[in-house]
């Protein structure tokens, strides 16, 4: 019962029934499914109360939640820290829904197929309606038109709700695309495998319809890192050649919306404020959802927008939660690829499909959506399935020195990267 309310929460986030039906919009329905699973987590945890052996990751998320329900505190507006709890609780609580009743390999398939249907139903409606979209200009529920006056015009395909940026919806579709190759090697010509190609292909269709710059970059890098991992420095090689071929193939084929430094100028002005944010509340941030009050516009870098609201101390715990996740699967696969295959494909790919998130989140503000926190609570059952802490120890990896030195590095680099327009 718990995990069919989860599901249900999810795929309806995801796919706005309110958006879809405006008269829906009136019931609520994700807060109704929301409400009816917090008793079944705690019924969970009195049950069986496994998730304990997930003692850092857990805590880790509890004091991100913590920091940025009272990040406005110190600003004096209490007001916006209710605001705070009404808007980022039900992206953040889907990872306590999924950590504690998705307890079992076979309900993570059941929330891995919600996602991949959720993905199709909203991709066809786009396809569908391309045709249409293109020859008139007429903007559809799951096709956006640009605004230039050249025809046929250029069309992106998105969702609604949450996936209503065309971007967020090819970022949906990278992010979900690892979990397509779970349950065994798919080789050969059977069933299994023709569908998951057709899904595959298909899912590369619509991130090429999403034209997301960000996205296209990040299914080269995600090629990239399966090449790595199965012909090690061969496949380096190859990964090189190939994201410069790609890189060349979209620019010749996706209308105005071209990989170029010049095209990302108004993202480093936008990083560049960012920090600048960053820099006159280094501690503290300038509260959660404030960004685009100040700037106008969002961050478009889920790192510059953490660090801007959040300050150091919500940064450094949101990159602990994302390190300690990967260093954590990284040893669920190594300790269970013999005894336990499923496991360790699944360790394998939530590393993939957070990792995807993070290359695409550089150019995204990704910092507090659903999806992030799913992905993490999904990982979290994984390695709790595997033993947890005791059996998959933290100790030893000097986990807070690899977060404190990816959130310097990445400050660093977003700081390079935002003198770039001044040159």
């Amino acid at each position: 019962m718990g995990a069919a309310i989860v599901l249900a929460y999810i795929a309806l986030y995801l796919l706005s029934p309110g958006d879809m039906l405006p008269a829906l919009k009136q019931f609520r329905l994700s807060l109704l499914l929301a409400i009816a699973a917090v008793p079944m987590v705690i019924l969970a945890c009195l049950r069986k109360p496994d998730p304990g052996k997930l003692p850092t990751q857990f805590v880790l998320v509890i004091l991100f939640y913590g920091w940025a329900l009272c990040s406005r505190l110190p600003h004096g507006d209490l007001g916006g820290n209710v605001r705070t709890l009404l808007l980022l609780s039900p992206n953040l609580f889907v990872y306590f829904f999924v950590l504690f009743l998705l307890d079992s390999p076979e309900k993570l398939n059941a929330l891995r197929a919600t996602l991949i249907i959720v993905a199709l139903f909203v991709l066809i409606n786009g396809l569908i309606g391309i045709p249409f979209a293109r020859d008139t200009g007429i903007t559809t529920p799951y096709d956006v038109t640009s605004h230039l006056r050249v025809h046929p015009y250029f069309v992106r395909i998105r969702g609604l709700g949450m996936l209503g940026d065309p971007n967020n919806f090819g970022h949906f579709l990278l992010m979900t695309l690892p979990m397509l190759y779970v349950n065994k090697k798919y080789t050969g010509l059977g069933v299994t495998s023709a569908i998951v190609t057709t899904i595959t292909i298909l899912f590369l269709i619509g991130i090429y319809w999403g034209g997301s710059r960000g996205v296209e970059m990040g299914a080269a890098a995600l090629l990239g890192l399966a090449l790595v991992r199965r012909f090690k420095v061969a496949g380096a090689v190859v990964s090189v050649a190939v994201a410069a071929l790609l890189v060349i193939t979209i620019n010749s084929f996706n209308g105005p919306r071209t990989i170029n430094i010049s095209g990302g100028t108004d993202r480093l002005a936008i990083w560049s404020d960012g920090l600048s944010y960053f820099q006159s509340s280094p501690i503290w941030g300038i509260g959660y959802d404030n960004f685009t009050a100040k700037q106008g516009k969002t961050a478009h870098n889920s790192y510059v927008l953490c660090a801007a609201e959040l300050g150091f101390v919500g940064f450094f715990l949101w990159i602990s939660i994302i390190v300690v996740t990967l260093i954590q699967l990284h040893a669920v696969h190594k300790l269970q690829v013999k005894s336990n295959p499923i496991l360790a494909r699944w360790a394998v790919a939530l590393t993939f499909s957070i990792t995807a998130y993070l290359f695409t989140a550089f150019f995204l503000s990704l910092t507090y959506e659903l999806p992030l926190f799913m992905l993490l609570g999904m990982a979290g059952s994984i390695i709790t399935l595997a033993g947890g802490d005791d059996t998959v120890p933290l100790r030893g990896t000097k986990w807070p020195l690899w977060a404190l030195g990816s959130c310097a590095g990445l400050l660093a680099v977003i700081y390079g990267a935002s003198r770039l327009r001044l040159q």
